[in-house]
């Protein structure tokens, strides 16, 4: 038996034509194509050689699930966006875009990592027999043998031929502006560059129907630059303080709804944005043909992640960093690799999944800057060139920063590179209990805690049964914690 549940219906959903179903907005030669043209790309594919061949000409935010006489195929796009899963039990094959438990068992090693890393790692969940598409992945499902094949299509440490910044550009604003269709952009403008560069090419692109929302505590750096920016563009801009009060909505139902409905067994559900949104809807603040747009993770391609490693090893790197083990042997032993790892995890199903928040507030969503020729992109620069960012920082700092007087500097944080090897050095010649005192002194920093996560996490912690062994004051890890209690309490896993 094989059982398809294909529920997703938000701003998204499932159209479905014959024995094609489709999830999502598809991009091929830089244009969106309209549904029934979706349809007719995929119409005439009959085995997995012509599904792979599609597939890895299209982008855009997707889902596809089709049918043919023999087999079943399946993909996600390049970042996972809307997630698909399936769980094999002898010749029943099941597959869903929700999983309803039924008699499941906890993963054991994927819940420790999800404590680590906020999700599981490759196609595991947090449930035993029940596995998920992983980012630029495809299944093959052959229906007479009853056999389950997942395969990779595109990595995120691909290159591409010889283009110049301004035309990759071009493209990726081109298609963001063509998604929005006149529509309202939100932006949610934090203090560093990423939203800014984004907010600032839609401005260089005479895209006028803009919104920023902006939340934290009152004065910090992020709050000042961020109306700084809105001032100089003359952009309509919110301001959502985090007060006591409003995060205490954490423990509200609507939180609790909102955290069922999007976590999947395998990522940690966002809270930053949760708030603000929840704020803005009970204000009337949020335009209902709205399209939200963020800057989501930009710096990492222009190298934010790299570090003056000599003899740098992947999995002792990741298990320095994050405590966890990785399979090596599905990457590269290179930082492109790393990236490879952090796209395929971390990125795509703790961060990108963020974007579940605006379904959940009636808003769509487009991620500009993970389209796969943007990817390749920045792939294609140099160790030398993303390292500290420096090709992306001068590219913005005498571009279109300058242009439009808004190159405000962010804090000391971008000192980090320089100061790595003293940190280095210091960690390896101090004693543990030390540097520990040093990162706790750290993460309890009153001055640091743009967002009054400090708050928060003590309000959680006292909520947690099996509390850690000493607070971290690190809020991921703490809601990581609670979320797990939730989750197990709720399935009796």
């Amino acid at each position: 038996m094989i059982s398809i549940q294909l529920t997703y219906q938000h701003k998204n959903y499932w159209k479905k034509q014959g024995h094609i179903s489709i999830l999502g907005n598809i991009i091929i030669e830089d244009k969106f194509l309209a549904i029934e043209k979706q349809f007719e790309y995929f119409q005439l594919i009959q085995n997995e050689s012509t599904f792979l061949d599609a597939i890895k000409k299209i982008d855009g935010h997707f889902s596809i699930l089709m049918e043919t006489s023999e087999y079943i195929f399946i993909a996600v796009d390049a970042i996972r966006t809307f997630p698909i899963f399936i769980k094999q039990k002898k010749n029943d094959i099941y597959i869903c875009d929700h999983i309803v438990p039924n008699n499941d068992t906890l993963n054991i090693q994927a819940s420790a990592d999800f404590e680590k890393i906020y999700c599981t790692q490759e196609n595991d969940t947090l449930l035993n027999d029940w596995l998920q598409l992983r980012a630029g992945e495809y299944v093959v499902i052959n229906k007479e043998q009853h056999s389950v094949q997942f395969k990779s299509y595109f990595k995120h440490s691909e290159k591409t031929s010889a283009i110049n910044i301004k035309e990759a550009e071009r493209k990726m604003i081109a298609n963001a502006i063509a998604y929005a269709n006149n529509r309202t952009i939100l932006i949610p403008l934090s203090g560093g560059y990423d939203s800014r560069y984004l907010l600032a090419l839609l401005i260089e692109n005479a895209y006028t129907k803009i919104e920023c929302f902006t939340y934290g505590k009152q004065d910090t750096f992020e709050v000042n630059i961020a109306k700084k920016v809105c001032e100089q563009l003359n952009i309509k801009w919110h301001f959502i303080e985090y007060t006591d009060e409003l995060l205490q909505s954490f423990f509200s139902a609507s939180w609790a709804e909102y955290s069922m409905m999007n976590h999947h067994f395998t990522s940690l559900p966002h809270e930053q944005d949760f708030f603000a949104l929840h704020y803005l809807k009970n204000k009337n603040a949020l335009q209902k043909d709205t399209v939200v747009m963020n800057g989501f993770c930009q710096d990492l391609l222009a190298g934010s992640y790299l570090e003056p490693i000599n003899n740098f090893k992947l999995s002792d790197y990741v298990y320095e960093k994050y405590n966890v083990q990785i399979d090596s042997k599905k990457y590269d032993n290179t930082w492109l690799g790393f990236q490879d790892w952090f796209a395929k995890n971390r990125l795509s199903k703790f961060i990108i999944n963020s974007v579940r928040v605006y379904e959940y507030f009636d808003l769509d969503f487009y991620l500009p800057f993970w389209s796969k020729e943007w990817v390749r992109f920045w792939n294609n620069k140099s160790y030398k060139e993303r390292y500290r960012q420096e090709f992306y920082h001068q590219y913005l700092f005498d571009g279109l920063f300058k242009k439009y007087n808004i190159g405000i500097k962010k804090t000391a944080t971008e000192q980090r590179g320089r100061w790595y090897y003293f940190k280095k050095i210091g960690k390896n010649i101090l004693p543990d209990s030390f540097v520990k005192y040093i990162q706790l002194q750290n993460s309890k920093n009153q001055n640091k805690d743009v967002n009054n996560t400090l708050y928060l996490y003590n309000k959680i912690y006292e909520q947690v049964k099996d509390k850690p062994i000493e607070k971290d004051f690190r809020i991921n890890n703490i809601h990581a914690r609670y979320f797990l209690q939730t989750l197990k309490n709720k399935y009796n896993l």
